[in-house]
């Protein structure tokens, strides 16, 4: 738990290999804005193309309104899908980037010896002889690392959650 009152970004959730599907979850809200983009380009085709195949009157005010609603509705769903893939292959990227550098530092502290607590603490192995100042040094510059690499990814879950909360709610018409 932070000072605020806020539960930190857990290690073992840092260190942890993604589950499968997980990954590119940014690249499938970026081909689900492509696909929205597209269907409102040729609404807006079909909806140029009206006025040469329909009489005026009989409905054509109201079809021409439904199609402009329709248009606009699927260019603020471009907008936002937009912003929710930039949003979650940045914290993607940024999870990956901070796993990375924790990962490297367990990896360097198991070449030393040292023992990577489940909290994410780097610790000389257990005995009776106090280990070196130099041991103790290794072990707390790797566990600072870690806690970098913790906060960094924290960070990325706080920027997307900020991202995400600044998009506007759909609001039905």
């Amino acid at each position: 738990m932070t000072t605020d009152g806020t539960v930190a970004f857990p290690y073992s959730r840092l260190v942890a290999v993604p589950p499968p599907g997980h990954a590119d979850q940014g690249e499938r809200w970026t081909r689900a804005a492509q696909v929205v983009g597209e269907a409102a380009d040729e609404l807006r085709r079909l909806h140029r193309l009206l006025p040469g195949h329909w009489q005026a009157g009989s409905g054509q005010q109201e079809t021409d309104e439904v199609l402009r609603r329709l248009v606009r509705q699927l260019d603020e769903a471009y907008d936002a899908y937009t912003r929710i893939a930039a949003a979650v292959a940045g914290r993607e990227r940024d999870l990956a980037q901070a796993r990375r550098l924790a990962l490297e530092a367990v990896a360097e502290a198991r070449l030393a010896g040292l023992v990577v607590t489940p909290a994410g603490e780097v610790v000389p192995p257990s005995g009776a002889v106090t280990p070196p100042m130099a041991v103790r040094a290794t072990a707390g510059r790797l566990t600072a690392r870690i806690v970098d690499a913790t906060a960094r990814a924290e960070a990325a879950e706080q920027r997307a959650a900020e991202d995400l909360a600044g998009l506007p709610l759909p609001h039905p018409r």
